[in-house]
């Protein structure tokens, strides 16, 4: 089959709050692990609106350390 037949897949992950598979995933959060690889966790689109916000981590840096500031 040549590659220029397949059309892409839709994300499709599963609703960390209602346990529903969705089609449009939003993330809500992430989660650091010190050993092994972090993971994202998703949400439906209805269910999103349950979870804060997630922060910009360039907000998070004292000013010194953002991009542009003096070194």
């Amino acid at each position: 089959m040549a590659t220029e037949d397949r059309t892409p897949r839709p994300p499709v992950r599963m609703c960390v709050r209602c346990q529903v598979t969705t089609e449009t995933p939003v993330v809500v959060g992430v989660v650091h692990q010190n050993s092994g690889p972090g993971f994202v966790v998703y949400a439906c689109q209805a269910c999103a609106v349950h979870y804060p916000p997630q922060p910009d981590v360039l907000d998070l840096l004292p000013p010194s350390r953002q991009a542009g500031g003096d070194q």
